[in-house]
């Protein structure tokens, strides 16, 4: 298998909604950011149990890992202060709430469309709930 290499012009081809009338909302190097961030929550090796093989069409990873990017960009393009989604809103008096996930589970994916997609496309690769992004992790936790 091989490494995912990022290329932020094709995230944005792929995403166009973070390039709106051609110019992108983030630069190549918050995108690249981005990225190496989500090779922490997904390992990005070749020893990775999630396939990778671009000659042979098998580009689960990077899909993967085009996912988290756009969750991470999704949140970096929140308002600044704003800590997690709107939970309520009201007009008079003007009044805003915003719900924070408690952990890093299904919580913290479910706030953008893409993590949602994300979680749900990293299932088979789950087990007993816990994703190791490395194969050498301490037996007992």
């Amino acid at each position: 298998m091989a490494v995912v290499v990022f290329d932020p012009q094709a995230f944005l081809a792929a995403y166009p909604r973070f390039a709106p009338g051609g110019a992108p909302l983030l630069t190549d190097a918050q995108l690249r950011q981005a990225f190496d961030v989500a090779c922490l929550l997904l390992d990005n090796t070749d020893a990775s149990p999630v396939p990778y093989d671009p000659e042979r069409g098998i580009l689960i990873r990077q899909t993967l890992l085009w996912l988290i990017v756009c969750h991470l960009a999704t949140l970096a393009l929140w308002p600044m202060g704003q800590s997690g989604p709107v939970s309520s809103a009201t007009e008079g008096s003007v009044s805003t709430s915003f719900s924070l996930p408690q952990n890093t589970g299904r919580a913290f994916w479910s706030q953008t469309p893409c993590g949602q997609t994300f979680w749900q496309a990293m299932q088979p690769y789950v087990v007993g709930g816990r994703y190791f992004g490395v194969r050498h992790y301490h037996p007992w936790g």
